[in-house]
């Protein structure tokens, strides 16, 4: 009897024990730190995430709401502007002793000729091409010799783009433009000074997006100073005028080819 009196104890406890065990016991009553270190993590990285996507479109702003243009002065994706390059389009000497050699005159004169069309190469890819030098005659001083030299801030806007011309303009391009030499020289050949007959052209981009023609003509008298030619006087003329923007399929230095 008394092993039976202690049986109903026995299954009562049991019955009171069933469905327990040591793991479920540890795993109801224990904290779960690790799914709680996981949605941590989870949650850290969504906030990592959106800040990179804020980084990604702050930089896009800023790129698209730049102004467009690069170090060259040309809008982004368009090749830079060409160079100046005039035409020759006649070379005469003048002899001023007679009975010279005319044959030591007419090289003479040709070669002077192609020193002043490169000289005015120069000038005017510096004057009106290049944006860094637009209206700084600083920059162009060493083309000029004499009186020519005092007077260059007086017709900075006809010998140079302008003085505020970053403010109207994008770019210029080069177009066709040509120059005629008549050389003076002595008996021996020897050249003394120079006339030059020039048209410089050019396209221009307004930063307001429309377009212009631009010339320079005139005469530019050289004489050599220091083995090279520089212009000691000069008469040009600037105009402009408005220009139909160019086709869809062609960059403003196709246009201006």
């Amino acid at each position: 009897m008394p092993e039976n009196a202690r049986a109903p104890g026995s299954l009562v406890r049991v019955l009171a024990t069933e469905g327990k065990t040591p793991l479920k016991d540890a795993a109801s009553s224990s904290p779960q730190p690790k799914k709680t270190a996981d949605r941590s993590k989870v949650k850290r990285n969504r906030i990592i995430a959106g800040v990179v996507v804020a980084l990604v479109v702050l930089v896009g702003i800023f790129l698209l709401t730049r102004s467009g243009k690069d170090n060259g002065g040309s809008t982004i994706g368009e090749p830079p502007p060409g160079g100046v390059s005039f035409k020759l389009k006649g070379v005469t000497f003048v002899p001023y002793q007679l009975h010279g050699d005319q044959n030591a005159q007419k090289n003479t004169a040709h070669a002077a000729a192609d020193k002043i069309r490169l000289t005015l190469d120069k000038l005017f890819q510096t004057s009106y091409v290049d944006p860094d030098t637009w209206g700084d005659t600083g920059q162009i001083q060493d083309f000029f010799t004499g009186g020519a030299a005092g007077q260059l801030d007086g017709d900075l806007n006809t010998l140079t783009l302008g003085q505020n011309a970053g403010d109207t303009y994008d770019r210029v391009d080069p177009k066709p433009s040509t120059i005629r030499v008549d050389v003076l020289t002595d008996g021996k050949g020897n050249a003394v000074r120079a006339s030059a007959q020039l048209s410089f052209a050019g396209f221009a981009t307004h930063s307001d997006g429309t377009y212009s023609k631009i010339e320079v003509t005139g005469t530019a008298i050289f004489v050599q100073d220091g083995g090279t030619w520089k212009i000691e006087a000069y008469r040009l003329n600037r105009s402009e005028k408005p220009a139909p923007a160019p086709a869809a399929s062609s960059s403003p230095t196709s246009e201006a080819s």
